[in-house]
């Protein structure tokens, strides 16, 4: 596997846009701040 899909099954980069999370890499897939919110209009 890629370099960019472990990092974000591993939640370092977003899942919908590959952009850095926040540093942390808690262990399962997640959303940026940006995405989040673009998900919850």
């Amino acid at each position: 596997m890629s370099q960019v899909a472990d990092d974000m099954f591993d939640g370092f980069i977003c899942q919908r846009c590959g952009s850095f999370v926040d540093g942390e890499a808690p262990g399962y897939p997640r959303d940026c701040e940006d995405c989040e919110s673009e998900a919850d209009e």
